[in-house]
């Protein structure tokens, strides 16, 4: 695009998604690996109170999309 503002909000939306990503895979993949039960509920609660800053920047619609993703795997 070439409106840099738009630009550069993509960039930081990407670099949002990906430590979402990265928080997902690295903290909750592993507990529930271990048998731990979770529902959607549970780890839309701990991205919450763990990632506030994330779930403004990204916005919860995108935040559960990811998270269910995840649970997909």
């Amino acid at each position: 695009t070439d409106n840099p503002a738009i630009a550069d909000g993509s960039s930081i939306h990407q670099e949002a998604k990906q430590q979402l990503h990265s928080y997902l895979r690295t903290n909750i993949q592993p507990l529930m690996q271990t048998g731990k039960p979770m529902d959607l509920n549970d780890i839309l609660h701990r991205v919450t109170i763990r990632k506030p800053k994330l779930v403004q920047q990204l916005g919860a619609q995108q935040v559960q999309h990811m998270v269910q993703l995840v649970l997909d795997q």
